[in-house]
């Protein structure tokens, strides 16, 4: 009986675990799981909207440059092109409006996951032909963001009324 007390009510020669042990155990490394799941999913969402972001300002300055220079590098070919947002896609097309039956737009579709949201007028950009400066541009109106699925990353783009391109 007195061996009892001096071993926390295990019996002398008995060996292992109590249940509080095991459980206290268990509870550790549930927490350490939950915290390297959050830890290890923020950057990858990080990287996805980058990404996004970055193809989508490149394809933006793109299009102006086929604007003022014209698709053959020629003032002769020079046409308005232009971007046209949808919420998981933007399209890429070479004429004044965007217009969905047309068979040289190009559609560009990110990683899933992805959205887009805009102020821009009409969810489209038009760069003027030869200047590239944005046609019909309306101030307070010229934002297009890059939202991830998971972590709520977001990335906003500022097109400005001579064609300048920003990111935050």
């Amino acid at each position: 009986m007195e061996s009892d007390k001096l071993m926390g009510c295990r019996k002398v020669g008995q060996t292992g675990f109590t249940l509080v042990e095991v459980l206290i155990c268990v509870i550790i490394i549930a927490i350490l799981f939950a915290l390297s799941s959050i830890s290890l999913g923020q950057p990858q969402s990080n990287v996805t909207v980058a990404s996004a972001t970055n193809q989508l300002l490149s394809d933006l300055r793109a299009e102006q440059l086929l604007a003022m220079a014209g698709d053959q590098g020629t003032t002769t070919s020079q046409q308005p092109h232009g971007i046209y947002v949808q919420s998981t896609s933007y399209t890429l097309f070479s004429t004044s409006t965007y217009s969905a039956g047309d068979s040289n737009n190009f559609v560009v579709t990110p990683s899933n996951g992805i959205t887009f949201t805009t102020t821009l007028p009409s969810t489209q950009v038009v760069f003027s032909k030869g200047s590239g400066d944005v046609s019909g541009f309306v101030n307070g109106s010229n934002t297009i963001s890059v939202v991830g699925a998971t972590g709520g990353v977001n990335k906003t783009i500022t097109i400005g009324r001579f064609g300048a391109l920003s990111s935050n």
